[in-house]
């Protein structure tokens, strides 16, 4: 009679929350010059329907006071749920040298999607874009 093998079960990983906001704090600049108003938190929510696979998000705000709700389309990642928002919005922001006027032009957002940890961020800023600003672990993830 041959020997049964025993399997060790699998760990089965909890879906991720459908909804959620959360800040995250937009620190170095990889691109370009490090504007004066860096750290900045920049805050998003986003809506995934985790049985059809779609959703978006929404980039809330970016800075203390300015609401932006600027929605932001999914980019088709394998294995991550990234984002970006294609429109340019206008925000005033306060940097240690008094409020500077600030052009975003591309937001992207970047998270596992298995579990939603390792979320990242990234904008691009200036009056022609060619500032490019992230979270502190911009690229760890492999994106």
């Amino acid at each position: 009679m041959p020997a049964l093998a025993l399997v060790a079960p699998t760990a089965t990983l909890a879906t991720p929350p459908p909804t959620a906001t959360f800040n995250l704090t937009l620190s170095k600049a990889i691109e370009g010059e490090a504007p004066s108003f860096l750290p900045i938190d920049i805050q998003f929510a986003y809506n995934w329907d985790w049985t059809k696979g779609e959703g978006y998000a929404t980039v809330l705000s970016l800075g203390s006071n300015n609401t932006v709700n600027q929605q932001m389309f999914p980019m088709g990642i394998k294995d991550k749920l990234s984002f970006m928002a294609r429109q340019r919005f206008d925000v005033t922001i306060q940097g240690q040298n008094g409020t500077e006027d600030v052009y975003a032009y591309r937001v992207l957002l970047n998270m596992d999607k298995a579990t939603t940890d390792n979320k990242e961020a990234a904008v691009m800023v200036g009056t022609e874009g060619d500032v490019i600003i992230t979270t502190e672990n911009w690229g760890a993830t492999g994106l």
